[in-house]
């Protein structure tokens, strides 16, 4: 895990470059409850960090490859994702904890560190992780399983009786409105 000392961050700034083995980004899903997807490549990290007073901005993008598992075939494929952002980091001590606060645009791309170190390893998982498409498909015409006999529609069509799903709501069609 590539963690960096605010000390060694000049005045001037600080450009970064480096990767993130799979052992080590395995290690960041560790603590995840449900994973659906896994790395298949390295991640590529690049990075820009400038003093802000005690706060400091981060400006990169990562990239990586990852397996994911398609939404309607179920088929695992490869998916090329890279992302680009910018945060505010803020020493935690330095932020103070109230009980109700109400969260602006711009404390959403806040996180936070302490014990004088950032975590930068987490930062790029945490970039990748947001990145991930919440219904992976293999291909954008990806016609999916049968819901009756669960044949691959991509492969061949089936001889199962298709629905017509609008006939439920034909009856609607005979509901008359008082316009009034």
């Amino acid at each position: 895990m590539f963690r960096l000392k605010v000390e060694d961050i000049l005045e001037e700034g600080l450009k970064l470059n480096w990767e993130e083995p799979l052992d080590s980004l395995r290690s960041c899903l560790s603590g995840l409850t449900s994973i659906d997807f896994d790395f298949e490549a390295p991640l590529h990290a690049e990075a820009t960090i400038t003093k802000m007073g005690k706060s400091y901005l981060i400006e990169g993008n990562v990239r990586t490859l990852l397996r994911l598992r398609c939404a309607r075939c179920l088929k695992e494929f490869s998916h090329p994702l890279s992302s680009s952002f910018d945060l505010s980091l803020h020493p935690l001590k330095a932020a103070g904890l109230e009980e109700d606060v109400e969260l602006g645009e711009e404390d959403m791309e806040s996180i936070f560190f302490e014990g004088g170190e950032i975590r930068l390893s987490e930062v790029a998982c945490e970039q990748i992780f947001l990145e991930i498409p919440y219904q992976p498909l293999c291909a954008g015409d990806c016609k999916g399983l049968c819901p009756k006999c669960g044949r691959d529609l991509n492969l061949s069509s089936c001889d199962c009786a298709q629905e017509d799903l609008g006939a439920g709501f034909s009856l609607l069609q005979k509901l008359k409105m008082d316009p009034s």
